[in-house]
């Protein structure tokens, strides 16, 4: 096929293999873009799904029939937290620095034991002697958020029992550490401070990485880039 473009004559002669190649290859990327549009939406769905939640008002854990189908949900109870078992999991503030969340059963009135996430203290203060005026060990009112056990990470260690190093929230070997029937299908993270500033509370992560724009944008311009080049290739000038 011969065509003129800005004066000059152009002829385009396709070849079977690369056409066939390129196409399939062109397919390809073009449907990994739209992919990346569709879990784009899906992503900020998501997002907004948890704002909402987090951001609507608190409510009493016991008006809800089954907490763990309200994630980030904020609650409240009224509840015992039972210091003598607390569990380290490392972990950086909101703010990037290095300390512990500290974990403990909260027994409920109505004698329920649910993993609580009291918040982040520094390194400093890991030891209970040097935050005994954070501790408060009679029952109170807890204002927290409610979140779902997550599966161990590919890269994430094993939770450490003979350590007392914890890396996700796994209840039956929280269980058995503690040697209390704990709640396994939900799991509570304080909102807010402890006494005197300390556990910091309201450290729950909300948001999630969403770069599938980025993506989307990287496999079209690829598309653009292999169309380019079989033009290239296939479209020779007419001297």
């Amino acid at each position: 096929m011969i065509f003129k473009f800005y004066g000059e004559r152009y002829e385009y002669r396709p070849r079977l293999f690369s056409s066939l190649a390129s196409f399939f290859a062109l397919l390809i990327l073009l449907s990994l873009s739209a992919w990346q549009i569709y879990r784009l939406q899906w992503k900020t769905n998501l997002i907004n799904q948890r704002i909402n939640a987090y951001e609507s008002q608190s409510k009493e854990i016991a008006e809800l029939p089954n907490p763990e189908d309200y994630e980030f949900q904020r609650v409240f109870m009224k509840g015992k937290p039972l210091n003598d078992y607390e569990m380290f999991m490392p972990a950086l503030s909101k703010n990037g620095n290095n300390g512990y969340h500290i974990i403990v059963p909260l027994r409920l009135e109505n004698g329920k034991n649910i993993i609580f996430d009291t918040g982040w203290i520094p390194l400093k203060l890991k030891e209970k002697v040097s935050r005994e005026k954070h501790i408060i060990n009679k029952e109170r009112v807890v204002q927290a958020v409610i979140r779902l056990p997550g599966k161990k990470g590919r890269f994430q260690p094993d939770n450490e029992i003979d350590n007392n190093f914890w890396f996700f929230v796994e209840p039956k070997l929280m269980s058995k550490y503690t040697n209390i029937k704990l709640e396994d299908k939900f799991y509570l993270e304080a909102y807010e401070n402890g006494p005197n500033g300390f556990p910091l509370g309201n450290q729950t992560r909300i948001y999630i990485r969403n770069n599938h724009l980025q993506y989307a944008i990287t496999w079209f311009l690829i598309a653009c880039g292999l169309v380019g080049v079989y033009l290239t290739a296939n479209i020779k000038k007419i001297s």
